[in-house]
């Protein structure tokens, strides 16, 4: 199938990117919400140990959130296209157990009233009987939104997507310890952020389940911009297929580095890497949140995002990854690059299904095992790599 091909597809196609647009706004009010009522945010908060923890189920209400996203976006995008409903993954099991072989399975159900009486269940199980939260939440999985709610840009290209063979890969919600904490850290390099609730993101990636390439994403912000103690979010999307690129307006379309190259990564990463960086020039930053650090590569407020552990997952990058590609960039392996004979193009992360049952263990599965280099300009890619092997040498 050609980028560009039948009216009708593409009517559909740009209509499947309004509807993540929207889900993806949907997801981030839940977020919000959940954060900004006091009632809530006190759920939120609650750590069960110990006695007071509930010995029947092992899940709590953080885990109820981010299920309760995930399950949203999959219902939302099954009603319109219910061939992608099967290949929608995410990060969470939506099945709660307990010690005695009793499960619930969360799932949005057909109005409003259903899907309430449905957490009320599960919170009487996993939150003491709270039934306020379950019908606060209920009303936001079934409130309509409109595309002029999402703070993006609206006037939305023509695409044509191979819909009968995309799948989709979901992270609910992004760095969750900074989503409880709360406490903003700004760097003094850039318009980034160290840790805080603007680190939060909202990840949807949809690849192409034949190739395992990423092809659309969208990396919403809930908590973009603070206006008293209202928060305003910010959504950004970006679609590459064949030769047809486009991504928001808002992005900038071409990045030129300034004397010191930025690279972000994470505070758990190896002095000796840090150090190794600053000695080449770069301007090494901590920043928290895997979608949060690709999303800062991707306005440009960093020129690089370098991971090398395997602590990431496809539900991390899938998104991000597709957008990067609209911008000229892509993520790679850290592993595979730093091989000698590493052929960029084969070193890009896939996310075909095959790929997904690689690990040996559940505990790893979907896990970006290599590490990764996410970028937007090829030759700052391949500069970094030339100091990562000589790196590599001096080691060995």
């Amino acid at each position: 199938m050609s980028a560009l091909g039948s009216s009708q597809n593409q009517g559909m196609s740009t209509r499947f990117l309004e509807l993540l647009l929207k889900t993806s706004e949907k997801a981030a009010n839940i977020a919000r919400v959940i954060r900004q009522d006091e009632h809530l945010f006190r759920l939120l908060v609650q750590e069960k140990k110990g006695p007071e923890k509930n010995p029947r189920f092992v899940q709590d209400f953080k885990t109820l959130a981010d299920v309760l996203i995930q399950e949203t976006v999959k219902h939302d995008v099954g009603l319109q296209f219910p061939a992608i409903a099967d290949h929608i993954f995410g990060e969470e099991s939506n099945t709660f157990s307990n010690t005695l072989g009793d499960t619930i399975t969360v799932e949005v159900q057909a109005d409003q009233t259903a899907t309430a009486t449905l957490l009320s269940t599960v919170c009487r199980s996993v939150l003491s009987g709270d039934t306020q939260a379950s019908e606060m939440l209920a009303a936001e999985v079934h409130r309509d939104i409109g595309v002029d709610e999402v703070n993006t840009d609206t006037n939305l290209p023509l695409l044509d997507l191979p819909l009968e063979q995309c799948g989709m890969w979901i992270d609910p919600i992004d760095s969750t310890s900074e989503y409880i904490s709360g406490e903003d850290l700004k760097l003094s390099v850039g318009d980034m952020y160290q840790s805080g609730l603007r680190c939060v993101t909202v990840l949807i990636g949809v690849f192409d389940r034949v190739t395992g390439q990423p092809i659309l994403g969208i990396v919403n912000q809930p908590f973009h911009a603070q206006y008293g103690s209202r928060w305003q979010g910010k959504c950004q999307w970006g679609f590459k297929f064949g030769d047809y690129s486009k991504y928001s307006a808002s992005l900038p379309s071409d990045i030129k580095p300034g004397k010191s190259k930025i690279v972000v990564l994470s505070g758990s990463e190896s002095s000796n890497l840090k150090s190794r960086l600053h000695s080449a020039g770069y301007t090494v930053s901590e920043v928290t949140g895997a979608g949060y650090k690709q999303l800062c590569v991707a306005r440009g407020d960093a020129d690089i995002y370098v991971l090398s552990k395997g602590s990431t997952f496809r539900w991390d990058t899938c998104g991000p990854h597709a957008i990067l590609q609209a911008l000229g960039g892509g993520i790679v392996s850290y592993k595979k690059v730093l091989e000698v004979d590493g052929n960029l193009e084969e070193s890009e992360l896939n996310y075909s299904e095959n790929h997904t049952a690689e690990s040996l263990s559940p505990g790893s599965l979907h896990c970006n095992h290599d590490g990764l280099i996410a970028f937007r300009d090829g030759s700052l890619l391949c500069e970094l790599i030339q100091v990562l092997r000589q790196m590599q040498a001096r080691k060995n």
